[in-house]
């Protein structure tokens, strides 16, 4: 893809920052961590690992941290999203995510920004459908009652061409 499929400017003014981008878009339906105050489901977004490393690096986590079954999803090469419906407050959540190998760097910020981790639910523009790939077994938890749908847009492009000060 070309860098001029998406263009971020960034202008910076003392302690005021002005950012916007110029992108191709798509409408994503997701869901979110937050199940309750302050509790949290786990959602995870990896990048540039294989089934096996994914697995690996969850398994990891899920000794680690206690946690029960967690769903390895994926609609393409060397990325992966996963859930676990352990309820935990958002800041053990968030070490959870920190801790965990191969997880998007992009993913944590937003997630502490936001208060809240977030995972597309429905297909993304050029991917095939979500499936699911592996369960690690634990011990089973049942999925919340009520999940936070949310309905986000996104670029479809997420690198490209920055103009301003980017350091």
């Amino acid at each position: 893809m070309s860098k001029l499929n998406r263009v971020n400017f960034r202008i910076v003014i003392r302690n005021i920052t002005i950012f916007f981008m110029i992108a191709k878009t798509q409408k994503l339906e997701g869901i979110t961590s937050k199940v309750g105050k302050n509790e949290h489901i786990i959602l995870w977004d990896l990048d540039n690992c294989n089934l096996s490393e994914a697995i690996s690096s969850l398994t990891e986590i899920q000794d680690k941290y206690n946690l029960s079954d967690i769903a390895i999803y994926s609609d393409r090469e060397n990325g992966f999203c996963a859930i676990c419906y352990t309820v935990v407050p958002f800041m053990r959540m968030l070490r959870i995510l920190v801790d965990t190998n191969y997880i998007d760097e992009g993913f944590i910020g937003y997630t502490a920004k936001r208060f809240k981790a977030t995972l597309r639910t429905k297909r993304k523009d050029g991917r095939g459908k979500m499936e699911i790939k592996y369960v690690i077994k634990s011990f089973p938890v049942k999925s919340p009652e009520r999940l936070e749908r949310i309905l986000y847009d996104t670029g479809i492009v997420k690198e490209g061409l920055n103009i301003g000060n980017f350091g």
